[in-house]
């Protein structure tokens, strides 16, 4: 392999052309499917490490007879899971669907999906669960994997599934179900390989007269800034709020960072763009900053991934900041870090600094550092120098277009500043902590991981449990304090809302409290999950009397709208699917709890707010004189 920067003799980057099949935004996505992935293999290289992967080759190595059967959504990664098992065993993987043995009394059904009708997958499955020896493993999505469940008609396995399905994961002696959609990418020894897998050094040493060196190549400057930690960790954090809204398979986050490093570009329209109009051929519009929130793809692409609209959900580059976005207009005063990103000539290229206007890309470096504008390209400095110093209005009109709207083929440049400056100045805004919360919509993500974790390693969660109450009051009641316990509204009075709204109800009927005492913090993923999976503890779950049956699930959106209640006392805005999980949790909790003997109302309007019994008359009769 060639050093980095040295030309490889190739018109075409290999690894160029197996990301773009790998930008699954279309009908043609041939190259997200195992059975197209060899050619994609031979550039890439060897597939990522993932502890379910250790999982059945360390099953396959045993030799231990039973069942496993893997279930989630597809791009989950459950193909290729099957195929490590194969190899563990010297044989390939399977070109069909049906129950195939591999190896002596080694059996893999690749997809249940694929066998031809319901009765046949009913039959697979059934004979083997009933087998007494050798090995099988099942891949299936789940909808499949139930139907025939409820075929064989045992009610012990249908319990067994959906112990799996809720809990992530399930074993017996001879039967293990694994829910994949609870992998995480994200996840401590995950992450950082899918990162490496697409981005390493080796894969980018150049093409033949590569413009990259000239400062000419968005694919390898975009490559080159995700080998950052820094960059690596805030992009972790976006890709964990998405995932608290869909599930976030392997094969989806592939096709995201495809698309960040590359879009529609290839090596010869590089080096084309770059003859015909040198530094001018492509700007901060092609920059990973914005494409790992789907810039560049249309509106109907975008929303084929669930993942990348939850991204888009952080508010990245739509959020101001006062210092940040002064940053952009006046770049003398910022750190040296943010001076070289803006492509100040003073920082990057001093050499060039003297009297004089300089040309709009004088301390360029990189298209990272570039915009579009109707006076010609030029960098984040010269844009904000041209914006705040220049006496042309003219010059200053076309500055703030670029600046405020963008065009159609670029985004407008304080968008892209906010997200490059997130990336890669976060140590200059307080840390990776502070920068989310100043940047994103989200300003507690970082809190809720920390909690997460404490509540992962059984720390003490105390005060956050009473910060939690807290919110969780005032949510639903109005009533803010967390000294009278969890307060379990009458359910009438939490369904008589609007769908959504976190707007109180005044005042709300009181069925009954949970004392502090009888609430815990826990993370969703526990026990055998752990061990067969690469997880993240990104989301808590709050449990009422040690009962998971009255658990609720608190993701970074509800994490969010608790938190802001909590600390404001004020309406936070709408959350459809978070208000349904809150009228799901309480409707089980007054399910479960008595009710309360007097009559008691949580009344924000008093003054202090307070939960107040109410007496109501009493008439007692009177005789009646004849």
């Amino acid at each position: 392999m060639t050093k980095q920067g040295a030309s490889t003799g190739n018109d075409e980057l290999p690894v160029v052309t197996a990301l773009r099949s790998l930008s699954v935004f279309s009908a043609d996505q041939a190259g997200a499917y195992r059975e197209h992935f060899a050619d994609l293999a031979s550039v890439l290289g060897d597939d990522i490490d993932t502890k379910l992967g250790r999982f059945v080759k360390n099953w396959a190595d045993s030799g231990k007879p039973g069942v496993v059967v893997l279930t989630g959504n597809a791009g989950t990664g459950k193909t290729a899971v099957a195929e490590a098992y194969c190899r563990a065993l010297g044989a390939a993987l399977p070109m069909k669907d049906e129950l195939l043995e591999v190896s002596p009394n080694r059996w893999v059904v690749k997809d249940l999906s694929g066998l031809s009708d319901r009765a046949t997958r009913t039959g697979v499955l059934r004979n083997a669960l009933l087998a007494q020896e050798g090995q099988t493993l099942i891949c299936a999505n789940e909808g499949v994997l139930r139907d025939a469940v409820d075929d064989i008609g045992d009610a012990d396995i249908c319990r067994f599934l959906e112990h799996a399905l809720r809990q992530g994961a399930a074993g017996s002696q001879n039967l293990t179900i694994i829910n994949v959609n609870r992998q995480r990418p994200t996840s401590d020894g995950l992450w950082t390989q899918l990162l490496d897998y697409v981005t390493r050094e080796k894969l980018w040493p150049g093409c033949k007269d590569c413009p990259f060196d000239r400062g000419g190549c968005p694919m390898r400057s975009n490559a080159e800034q995700l080998r950052r930690t820094d960059v690596r960790e805030q992009l972790r954090t976006l890709v964990r709020l998405g995932a608290g809204e869909a599930v976030p398979t392997l094969r989806e986050v592939l096709a995201i960072l495809s698309w960040a490093i590359v879009g529609k570009h290839s090596c010869a329209k590089v080096k084309k763009d770059n003859r015909d109009r040198s530094d001018s051929a492509v700007t901060a519009a092609d920059g990973y900053f914005g494409r790992v929130l789907g810039g560049g793809l249309g509106g109907g692409a975008a929303e084929r991934s669930p993942l990348l609209i939850g991204m888009r959900r952080s508010g990245l580059g739509a959020v101001s900041d006062l210092e940040v976005d002064g940053w952009l207009r006046d770049t003398s005063g910022a750190p040296h870090s943010v001076r070289s990103i803006a492509g100040d000539p003073a920082v990057t290229r001093p050499e060039l600094v003297k009297e004089g206007r300089l040309p709009g890309l004088a301390g360029s470096v990189s298209p990272l550092d570039r915009v579009r504008t109707a006076q010609g390209e030029m960098t984040f400095h010269g844009l904000g120098e041209m914006v705040s110093t220049d006496e042309d209005p003219t010059r200053v009109e076309d500055g703030l277009d670029a600046l405020v709207r963008g065009d159609v083929t670029n985004a407008p440049a304080e968008t892209l500043w906010r997200q490059r400056v997130y990336f890669e100045a976060s140590e200059d805004l307080g840390g990776s902590a502070e920068a989310a919360r100043r940047l994103l919509d989200f300003r507690h993500t970082e809190e809720l991981v920390a909690l997460a974790k404490k509540a992962a390693t059984g720390q003490d969660t105390v005060i956050e449990l009473s910060e939690l109450v807290r919110g969780l009051n005032f949510l639903v009641t109005g009533f803010s304090s967390p000294n009278e316990g969890l307060i379990v509204p009458d359910p009438a009075c939490l369904f008589a809302r609007d769908p959504g709204s976190f707007r109180p109800a005044s005042p709300s009927l009181v069925h009954g409290q949970v004392h502090l005492e009888n609430l815990a913090l826990q993370v969703p993923d526990r026990g055998i999950v752990e061990n067969v999976l690469d997880v993240d503890h990104v989301d808590v779950e709050l449990v009422a009397d040690g009962q998971t049956d009255l658990a609720l699930r608190i993701s970074p959106r509800m994490y969010e709208a608790i938190r802001e209640a909590a600390e404001f006392q004020g309406p936070v805005g709408q959350g459809v699917a978070e208000m349904n999980d809150l009228r799901g949790f309480y409707g089980r909790l007054a399910e479960h709890l008595p009710a309360d003997s007097s009559l008691r109302v949580a009344d924000p309007d008093s003054n202090p707010p307070a939960l107040v019994t109410i007496t109501l008359p009493h008439f007692v009769g009177r005789g009646i004189r004849r």
